[in-house]
């Protein structure tokens, strides 16, 4: 485009002139002058569409763009070299003066047509670019629409070539500046380098081999240094590797860097990036000296470059460059890391839909009260399911709405669509006291969860003992703290609401969150049940574990329950409930209905 506009802009001076003074050149000469600078000018549209197209990546829309830039070149062409004979576009009168033809303007429209596909495109995708560069593309589009009706209107002011060549000055310094490649005050590429790299690999379909180097012991060296001294290490390294590797060298997050190689030995690359570290790195901190002697862990990846794009990779390297030793040479293949990836863009992709049209169903698994030899509470299990993808289980698409902040709507609507069921149902009228509702450890850190439970809970009308809320005891509950899960336990239970500790045992400081919760009930988990029918050692933890939950004046729940020895052995140790597929699977709601109103009978017979 630059150097489009440069000729166009030398070729317009001259017919300029020429224009002026016409006696003063052959004929040939003024229509070929015009002409070349009429195809130049307009070849502008083309390239900004081509350009906008290279830069948006759609794929599946690059043979169109290819097929309207090439229309629109020919057209134009036709209409341009055939003006002498046609006068359509140009011409020149019997006193010698320039005019426009009667179709001079359809080259204005289909200038017009490029720009506007352009800008529709560049609009679609605009999240992938930063404000400067939305502005600059939308700067050029203005600038040179008006600058073309200021001329249409104005012919001896030549300005439309001076507009487009400062616009595009600015596209320049937004998107092709260096230095907005480049991190720090170095020569190493950053990030955003990296990734339009590996995105120009895929589409050339190329195969490479990637070395990811980060430094061993991080986390204490992060503490000491602080982070002015941390950008500081950074750009040493980044230095050094960009001197060993020039252009193949990348700095793609904090401690993390890459050398891409088309062709290489592994093992002489790796001795290469040994020895860009075997030299103390020397920082000066304030007014202190320090003295580094850093270890690299390098591990490789071998990319097959038509199946992975520049963010996928950069979340590739996030999950697979800690997994390695400086011991290991296993090469690990793109196609198996990417796959998980994908896998978790799908399903996030179907949360969202399901989230927008409702897409989620709530089963119900009965839960055996062993006093009356009832089902009088059930627990509210989520499930998702695609036609393409099938079967979704909670195990799966729950971490990832965690992950990726979704957790809280799916949790809503959990809660809205199990009080509806209680209120449309009647289930306390058929001997079910409460629904148990699977609370995560995202939502117990909400503020305002204990107010919008109550909320949904008194739009339906429900009375607040017939819920209770399961929280999960896991790593992620202790990090968030537990005062505010006593906060919305306490704010809850004053309202009727119980709660229940689920997963008890499952590892994560179990007698902890026994003590500091003021839960109503304790749920042990199945894998104990499972390990103590095969395990002495394990049947008496499991006695002892009742026992001690007991003592403490909590209800015990145990899942998993398959076989009748199970039920039996639980029973004779003083459980008060359990659920498991020896009663019942998880029901969807009209089956579940079925079951407790006398279904549940049939169960029991053969109890």
């Amino acid at each position: 485009m630059l150097i489009d506009s440069l000729l166009s802009s030398l070729i317009n001076i001259v017919t300029f002139y020429t224009i002026s003074f016409p006696e003063r050149y052959p004929m040939w000469f003024n229509y070929s002058s015009n002409m070349v600078y009429l195809i130049l000018y307009n070849f502008m549209g083309v390239l900004f569409l081509l350009y906008v197209d290279s830069k948006t990546k759609i794929g599946s829309i690059k043979k169109v763009m290819l097929l309207i830039g090439a229309a629109v070149i020919i057209y134009d062409a036709f209409m341009i070299v055939t003006t002498p004979f046609t006068k359509w576009i140009i011409y020149y009168d019997e006193n010698g003066r320039y005019c426009h033809g009667s179709m001079m303007n359809s080259l204005y429209v289909t200038a017009f047509i490029c720009v506007a596909i352009a800008i529709t495109i560049f609009i679609a995708k605009r999240k992938m670019f930063n404000h400067y560069q939305v502005l600059s593309i939308m700067f050029f589009a203005i600038g040179v629409f008006f600058a073309i009706l200021f001329q249409i209107h104005h012919r001896s002011h030549v300005i439309s070539n001076f507009v487009c060549t400062m616009v595009l000055f600015f596209i320049h310094t937004a998107f092709e500046n260096q230095a907005y490649y480049l991190h720090g005050d170095t020569l190493c590429y950053n990030r955003r380098a990296f990734i339009k790299t590996i995105d120009q690999y895929r589409y050339r379909k190329e195969n490479y081999l990637m070395a990811i180097i980060k430094i061993d012991d991080f986390e204490n060296i992060k503490h000491s240094l602080g982070r002015m001294g941390v950008d500081d290490l950074s750009e040493r390294i980044a230095e050094r590797i960009c001197r060993e590797f020039g252009k193949s060298a990348y700095y793609v997050d904090l401690n993390c860097f890459a050398v891409i190689k088309i062709v290489a030995n592994t093992h002489q690359l790796r001795e290469q990036i040994k020895e860009c570290f075997t030299t103390s790195f020397i920082l000066e901190i304030g007014d202190d000296e320090v003295i580094l002697d850093l270890e690299p862990v390098i591990s490789f990846i071998n990319v097959h470059g038509e199946n992975v794009e520049g963010y996928e990779m950069t979340t590739i390297i996030q999950n697979t460059a800690n997994r390695y030793s400086d011991s290991d040479y296993t090469i690990q293949e793109s196609d198996e890391l990417i796959k998980p990836i994908r896998r978790e863009k799908e399903v996030l992709r179907l949360i969202d839909n399901a989230i927008k049209n409702d897409g989620f169903m709530v089963y119900y698994q009965p839960i055996l009260d062993i006093r009356s030899r009832t089902f009088t509470c059930s627990e509210a299990l989520i499930r998702l399911k695609d036609e393409k993808m099938g079967f979704v289980g909670p195990e799966e698409f729950i971490p990832i709405a965690e992950k990726n902040g979704r957790i809280h709507d799916i949790g809503d609507y959990v809660f809205r669509t199990v009080c509806r069921f209680i209120k449309e149902n009647d289930v306390l009228s058929k001997g079910v006291n409460y629904i148990e509702i699977n609370l995560s450890p995202e939502q117990c850190n909400r503020m305002e969860l204990a107010n919008q439970l109550i909320g949904v809970a008194t739009e339906f009308g429900v009375d607040f003992r017939q819920i209770n809320l399961e929280i999960t005891e896991t790593a992620e509950m202790k990090s968030y703290g537990m005062e505010s899960v006593n906060e919305l336990i306490t704010n809850l239970h004053s309202k009727g609401v119980t709660f229940s500790l689920d997963d008890f045992g499952s590892g994560f400081a179990a007698i902890d969150y026994l003590i500091k919760l003021p839960v109503d009930i304790v749920k042990i988990d199945k894998g104990i049940l499972w390990q103590a029918m095969n395990d002495e050692a394990s049947m008496k933890i499991l006695k002892n574990t009742i026992r001690m939950i007991k003592e403490v004046g909590k209800k015990i729940v145990v899942e998993g329950i398959e076989t009748k020895e199970m039920a039996d052995i639980l029973i004779a140790n003083g459980c008060d409930y359990l659920q498991g597929y020896l009663f019942s699977k998880p029901l969807p709601p009209d089956a579940y209905i079925e079951f407790i109103s006398g279904k549940w009978e049939e169960v029991m017979i053969t109890y």
